[in-house]
């Protein structure tokens, strides 16, 4: 799954169909390589799924972007892969683009499941560094509902449920953190909550279970040595070809104090990141950290020119003070 973040496979505005190498791609042919937001929206959910949180939000952002772009509120049906424009064969706008803003954003970002039966809601949300605050309101399970408001300070998560309606209602919140982070405690309203770690290659999710009565509760998770990096990718110009990074991969030590990026860019060009918490890096190689002095802070990667222009591969290791 980590093939598809590539330059080869992924374009800034979304998906090709098959990667630009193949000797059957043509990047104007309807199903021979063109960009299709249908593909690019089942991408990024598989990507979600499999914890591929940077080329996931890439794919979901594309999408979200092309119903800001032009015509407010219509997503094309399928683009060229070679640049960014439609095909001439493209319906300006299409349901099933439309949609693949919809599930990625629900079933992938926040990770929503719901389950009338068991009267369970799940939410497993892959939340970007730099988002420190977001609300989804009206999330019905039966004859129950409920809104989830999410807070991010410096050492500490918090929800908001507020439930209306009425039968049971459980609510599993399992948050993606860094590898870094160490969860210390977790409570419901003020009062000791239990709480479960699983763990990936790339991150770990804490995972809570509580029964919600009517009205407001708030649980919180405290952390130490919380950590991200952000990057929010953009479409190019119109016409233009692809211009932005990709994070192919996230790799950490066995002792969590180093994290390795593998990078794909432009030769010549410059990306910045957002770095959570940055207070804790000792280290930088691949990329110049500005200003750690307060709880985020950028981080400038430069790829090195060349004659041609094409993507080549960098890599971006940070490194902690002490281990997790």
């Amino acid at each position: 799954i980590r093939q598809l973040a590539e330059a080869d496979h992924q374009t800034d505005w979304g998906m090709r169909i098959i990667s630009n190498q193949s000797p059957l791609y043509s990047g104007s042919g309807y199903h021979y390589g063109s960009v299709w937001p249908l593909f690019t929206g089942w991408a990024s959910v598989a990507e979600y799924r499999y914890h591929q949180a940077f080329p996931a939000y890439a794919n979901l952002r594309a999408n979200a972007l092309l119903a800001l772009d032009g015509s407010l509120g219509h997503v094309a049906e399928v683009l060229s892969g070679d640049y960014y424009q439609p095909l001439s064969t493209n319906s300006p706008h299409q349901v099933w683009s439309a949609a693949m803003v919809v599930s990625p954003l629900l079933r992938g970002l926040l990770g929503i499941e719901t389950d009338a039966t068991s009267h369970t809601l799940r939410f497993a949300p892959h939340v970007p560094a730099d988002w420190r605050l977001f609300s989804v309101d009206n999330l019905r399970v039966g004859t129950a509902a409920v809104s989830v408001r999410y807070r991010k300070t410096p050492g500490t998560v918090i929800f908001e449920l507020k439930r209306t309606g009425a039968g049971d209602l459980v609510v599993e919140l399992s948050p993606a953190l860094s590898l870094r982070s160490a969860v210390t405690s977790a409570d419901l309203n003020g009062h000791a909550l239990p709480f479960h770690l699983s763990g990936t290659a790339s991150d770990q999710h804490v995972t809570v279970r509580v029964p919600v009565a009517e009205g407001t509760s708030t649980i919180r998770i405290h952390l130490k040595n919380d950590f991200g990096i952000g990057f929010s990718n953009l479409l190019p110009p119109l016409g233009s070809s692809s211009q932005g990074m990709r994070v192919l991969s996230e790799s950490w030590d066995s002792t969590h104090s180093q994290v390795s990026f593998a990078l794909s860019g432009l030769t010549g060009k410059r990306y910045d990141l957002s770095v959570w918490n940055p207070s804790q890096i000792a280290t930088v190689r691949g990329g110049t950290l500005h200003d750690a002095s307060n709880d985020q802070a950028a981080l400038t990667v430069e790829f090195p020119a060349a004659l041609e222009e094409s993507y080549v591969r960098q890599d971006l290791v940070i490194g902690f003070m002490g281990a997790k």
